[in-house]
């Protein structure tokens, strides 16, 4: 029974440290039953006292084996290494004290039964013990740290071997000779074995991943060997044991070289080899991150795994994309993206129990408590992770279906590393054409700064922000010499914006260069074609509109939501420049129009007194601010002429690069100047 649970835990692929563990608590206690055994059917003693010894020994190791178990599958080995590393130290200590000495195992006597039995030295208590001290260190720890159902029925599982341990402690009376008439460790060992065997094919304890051909085959070597060395025996008898030692090696060595052979070129398993194609030749239609997830989840629901949430990795960021794609970004450690890469595998849950993390195993652990999910599939790309894949699966992935999700996940990396590329490229392609707009737009402004008009000087000043927000101006004078003026902000940036100011002043260009008299409705009613719905998101164009008559002394306006314009001057008769600013009237005209960016059937419109020594100033919602402020500027400054836009510019900038443009527009009635006759008339 013992022999089976060690071939069985070495047949089955799963977790190291626990296949160690239990192959190790078997095979450790083989010695003592072969030994056991055959001590009973010798009537010398001093074989008897060799065999005893012999057998008795490794059974130091046993306790240390399962107190392995406990801790890797409590996930506590690394935090209690040190306790796993004196059990063991102690136990070797004592198999050597078993081996060389008769502290241990004194001698023999014979018990009721007629057979000869161990007599006990001054450690064989200590010795014998090291099973219940080690075993029940480990069930201590695993009951404080495990809470999963699994667990809790695998620690039940060892309470009942320590009880049947406690049974088998019976024959130390055996040893010291107090009662007793034949050992029966053999029968709780027995029972033991066959309860590790259960938990061994019925239960996750091993995290089984499917069926260990390399061992297997190593093992057909190493029974091979056995025979032919049994036979060599059989054949030279009490030959030299140097010859027979190196036969028996050189049997082994080419026996262990073939099944190295068989095994190192042995391709790995996958499952669902057919989905897998058909997942990777889709990968060229992945162009969405939902659609990765959505091709991933079908693929991996045929293994039983259920993927919970697709992330990329932008800078330090995990963003989910899928599905769902409402959760919020999570934070992931730069140690944790290296680790992850360096480590290359699907990460289980399960698996951070016994798996060598120093300090990063809270980091880990938090990593995978922070998601739920029992999975964690890296996407590496290159060497560099691109994104994290959250999944579930119910017990230890097998074999094949690790290698379909490794697969899978590097398809799913290569598509997500397109996507990112993708978008790099379309955003150089939009920043190449921000760039194109706002330097064409900047050259517009440089051209058009100043005007004469007939009657009318326009002075402009414009500042692009990094991304334009369409911020534009038009002047044209009417057949009739009426001045009409545009002044739009766009409510959006870049290229939408300058596309919508330019289909705007397009418009405006083409209605002012008609023949005919043009009134501010006709007007309106020609830019609102062009106006509805050219900036994306349905958000219309802010504008400004106004026609300046100088005959009538007249200024029509209309505003949709644009913050509006502002009348300034003339001072009152007598006042002087330098000492009338206080003094100086700031009419404000529009302003509104329901809110920022109304359409223009809705605009607001009125019609103001134009008086000789007004200004017209229009602004942009950012050179602008707070209302008060703005007429405190406009009075310090309102006596700087032509230079008016400049110097309203220059202040705003002062705070530091606009995040939005900057437009100052001033129009001024030019002074009329009567002709004089050169020569009198004789």
């Amino acid at each position: 029974m013992l022999l089976l649970v060690a071939i069985v835990a070495a047949l089955v692929r799963g977790d190291r440290v626990l296949r160690l563990g239990t192959i190790g608590a078997a095979t450790t206690a083989v010695p003592w039953a072969l030994c056991s055994a055959t001590a009973t059917f010798t009537d010398d003693p001093e074989t008897a006292t060799r065999l005893l010894r012999l057998g008795n020994g490794p059974i130091a190791l046993v306790g240390p084996s399962l107190l392995l178990v406990l801790l890797g599958v409590s996930g506590q080995l690394e935090r209690h290494r040190w306790i796993a590393r004196i059990a063991g130290a102690l136990g070797f200590v004592l198999l050597v004290a078993c081996w060389a000495t008769d502290w241990t195992i004194a001698g023999v006597h014979r018990i009721p039964a007629g057979t000869f039995y161990s007599t006990p030295g001054p450690l064989t208590s200590l010795h014998f013990l090291q099973l219940a001290i080690w075993l029940g260190t480990g069930i201590v720890i695993a009951r404080r740290s495990t809470s999963g159902g699994e667990r809790r029925r695998l620690v039940q599982m060892l309470v009942g071997v320590l009880a049947l341990g406690t049974v088998g402690a019976t024959d130390l009376l055996l040893v010291y000779d107090v009662a007793g008439f034949f050992p029966v460790a053999w029968l709780s060992a027995g029972i033991a074995g066959g309860i590790a065997l259960y938990y061994e094919l019925r239960s996750d304890l091993l995290r089984p991943q499917g069926f260990d051909r390399d061992v297997f085959v190593e093992l057909v070597a190493f029974a091979i060997g056995i025979v032919v060395v049994a036979g060599v025996l059989l054949v030279l008898g009490h030959g030299a044991a140097v010859a027979i030692a190196t036969l028996a090696s050189l049997v082994f060595t080419i026996a262990l070289g073939v099944a190295w052979t068989l095994t190192r070129d042995r391709p790995v398993r996958i499952a669902r080899e057919r989905a897998l194609e058909q997942f990777v030749a889709s990968a060229p239609d992945l162009d969405t991150e939902p659609r990765i997830a959505a091709g991933l989840a079908a693929l991996w629901k045929q293994i039983a795994i259920e993927l919970r949430t697709l992330y990329r990795l932008d800078g330090e960021q995990l963003v989910p994309v899928g599905p769902p794609v409402d959760g919020a970004p999570r934070a992931l450690d730069a140690d944790i993206a290296t680790w992850l890469v360096d480590h290359g595998e699907v990460l289980a849950a399960g698996d951070l129990g016994t798996m060598r993390l120093g300090p990063l195993r809270g980091k880990l652990e938090q990593l995978v408590a922070s998601g739920g999910a029992t999975l964690i599939v890296p996407l590496i790309d290159r060497g560099t992770l691109v994104g994290l894949v959250e999944a579930d699966h119910g017990a230890a992935l097998r074999e094949d279906e690790r290698g379909l999700v490794v697969e899978s996940s590097r398809t799913a990396a290569r598509a997500l590393t397109y996507l990112a590329l993708a978008r790099t490229a379309a955003r150089e392609r939009e920043t190449a054409r921000e760039v194109e707009v706002a330097e064409a737009m900047r050259l517009h402004a440089s051209a058009s700064r100043d005007d004469e008009l007939g009657r009318w000087s326009v002075h402009a000043e414009y500042r692009s922000a990094a991304r334009t927000t369409g911020a534009g101006w038009s002047a044209t004078l009417l057949d009739d010499g009426r001045l009409a003026v545009l002044v739009t902000e766009a409510q959006a940036h870049g290229v939408p914006a300058a596309l919508a100011t330019a289909a705007l002043t397009g418009a405006f260009a083409a209605a002012t260069t008609s023949r005919g008299r043009l009134e501010l409705d006709e007007l309106l009613l020609l830019l609102r074609a062009s106006a509805e719905g050219v900036v994306r998101g349905g958000e219309p164009v802010a504008a400004f509109v106004a026609v300046l008559d100088a005959d009538a002394d007249r200024l029509s306006w209309a505003t949709a939501g644009h913050p509006g314009a502002v009348l300034v001057g003339p001072l009152p008769e007598g006042d002087l420049a330098s000492s009338g600013n206080a003094r100086l009237p700031i009419e404000a005209i529009g302003g509104g129009g329901g809110r920022l960016g109304a359409s223009l059937d809705v605009a607001t419109r009125g019609t103001t007194k134009l008086v000789a020594g007004m200004q017209l100033v229009i602004a942009s919602t950012a050179l602008r601010g707070d209302d008060d402020a703005w007429r405190a500027r406009i009075r310090e400054l309102a006596f700087a002429g032509q230079r008016l836009p400049a110097l309203l510019v220059e202040a705003s900038l002062r705070g530091g690069e606009p995040a939005e443009d900057l437009l100052a527009v001033v129009v001024r009635r030019r002074a009329e100047r009567k002709s004089q006759v050169a020569i009198a008339p004789a």
